[in-house]
């Protein structure tokens, strides 16, 4: 775990350089007490944290990786944006849009969420959706200027990783945490029901207009300069288009719906074997670009419709948005 700090800022990298499950987190010195954005740290950090003063503590989604330790600071006042609130306490909800019902169906999805809520603490700690369910009602605001330990923040409404995700952003001190652009070489994710490829270049673009000349991430190295980040940030979104061009060429190659899934547009094939559960969110992502080629009219319609048969994909899940979950 490694520490750095601009003004009151100070940026605390989790376990493992913060590859996931593990996230950076930011700590906000105050006169009278602290706050915290996000808190995925891993054991480490947690332990240091839990020296601080923490009153306040902000999520900014509602991804496990960086929600996970909030239960171990039962005194400070939790809060997530107005988009997310209701996933944070609604186990349904949040199988919705993290992609659980396009891939099991709305009966595996109930089900799958029975398991994870039944399993018991033992005693190690590490990321349990079990402990992050229901932990606050509360919500705070886009675009609206916040008071974090003293400090001045605005969370910034950013969508396209999710829907409700948001980047923090320090006008006084020109720091704005980018959080989940992290700008691996792996690329942008966006691969649960409520994430958007078009709205993640609208955003990406947002986080370029703000008046920052620090930029940091939540996983791997951290902290960018505006220079090395916008040079960074271009190679990084051309991830996105990269992944349609071997999707479109896939398809137009004849590669079977059965088999797309091992063209390595998202994963290697070893990382499927390592890690089956990301064949869910190969899934996931490639219909995402199916459906993005077929909006910018691609007659891939037939093709993506075997691609959900083949796959066990249940369409009707696959876009989650906030006003979805009232009529549901």
């Amino acid at each position: 775990m490694t520490y750095e700090r601009i003004g009151p800022i100070e940026i605390v990298t989790g376990e493992n350089n913060s590859h996931v499950p593990f996230s950076t987190s930011l700590l906000i010195h105050g006169k009278d007490e602290d706050a915290l954005i996000d808190c995925g740290g891993g054991e480490t950090a947690f332990r240091y944290l839990q020296q601080q003063n923490i009153q306040a503590l902000f999520m900014t989604h509602y991804h496990i990786d960086h929600v996970w330790g909030a239960y171990l600071f039962p005194n400070a006042r939790k809060a997530i944006n107005e988009i997310d609130v209701k996933k944070i306490n609604d186990p349904i909800e949040l199988a919705k849009a993290g992609g659980r019902f396009a891939l099991l169906g709305e009966d595996g999805a109930k089900k799958e969420i029975e398991q994870q809520l039944k399993k018991s603490d033992d005693g190690t700690l590490k990321p349990r959706w079990a402990q992050v369910i229901g932990l606050t009602q509360d919500s705070y605001a886009y675009e609206k200027e916040i008071e974090a330990a003293g400090t001045k923040m605005i969370m910034l409404h950013t969508p396209g990783h999710t829907e409700g995700y948001c980047t923090p952003y320090f006008p006084e001190h020109g720091v704005l945490f980018v959080g989940d652009f992290d700008l691996t070489s792996f690329g942008p994710w966006y691969n649960d029901a409520d994430s958007d490829i078009d709205a993640f270049f609208k955003s990406a673009e947002r986080t370029l207009d703000v008046d920052a000349e620090t930029f940091v991430t939540a996983h791997h190295k951290g902290t960018y300069s505006r220079q090395a980040y916008r040079e960074r940030l271009h190679t990084y979104m051309n991830k996105i288009r990269e992944r349609e061009e071997k999707t479109k060429i896939a398809v137009q190659n004849g590669v079977h719906p059965k088999d797309i899934v091992y063209e390595e547009i998202f994963y290697f094939r070893k990382n499927h074997r390592a890690t089956p559960r990301l064949l869910g969110s190969e899934i996931i992502g490639i219909a995402k670009h199916l459906e993005h080629l077929i909006k910018a009219g691609l007659p891939f319609k037939d093709y993506f419709h075997e691609f959900c048969a083949y796959h066990g994909l249940h369409a009707e899940w696959l876009n989650y948005k906030k006003a979805d979950a009232k009529s549901r």
